[in-house]
């Protein structure tokens, strides 16, 4: 169970960051296919390493669920991405349709740095691979 739990933390994330995401920002630049092509490539691959490791190798044990690391490591996971979600909600409205000048985020975590949305990402991603390799702190 507790690697169920890592994995869909894990396809929460992705999922949101490309799938979701996407196609809720609005007038951007396209992109090149070069980056597009080994975007996808790495998101492959790193997905099927992560999932992979996480389905047959790592080992958790169902008490792990209760454990002290894991609350405390999944509840942090969880602030960091709705700050990233909230952030990149605050972000994506920043201006309105046709306006094209310099805006600076306000509100959320905005309040307290100017990258929250990086902020977000980086505690989500610290955490969630903190749970991945959890099993080996006593």
């Amino acid at each position: 169970m507790p690697n169920q739990l890592i994995i869909g933390m894990y396809v929460c994330h992705y999922i949101h960051r490309s799938l979701v995401y996407p196609f809720l920002i609005r007038g951007g630049k396209p992109t090149p296919f070069v980056s597009f092509a080994l975007a996808f490539v790495f998101c492959i691959y790193n997905g099927y390493m992560q999932i992979r490791h996480l389905s047959h190798y790592a080992v958790y044990p169902e008490d792990w669920l209760t454990h002290p690391c894991f609350i405390l490591g999944s509840l942090l996971w969880l602030w960091g991405w709705l700050v990233n979600m909230c952030s990149d909600h605050i972000l994506r409205n920043l201006r309105k349709p046709g306006e094209t000048g310099y805006k600076i985020p306000r509100g959320g975590m905005f309040e307290y740095v100017s990258g929250a949305n990086f902020l977000g990402e980086i505690i989500d991603g610290s955490y969630q691979q903190g749970l991945f390799s959890s099993q080996m702190v006593p």
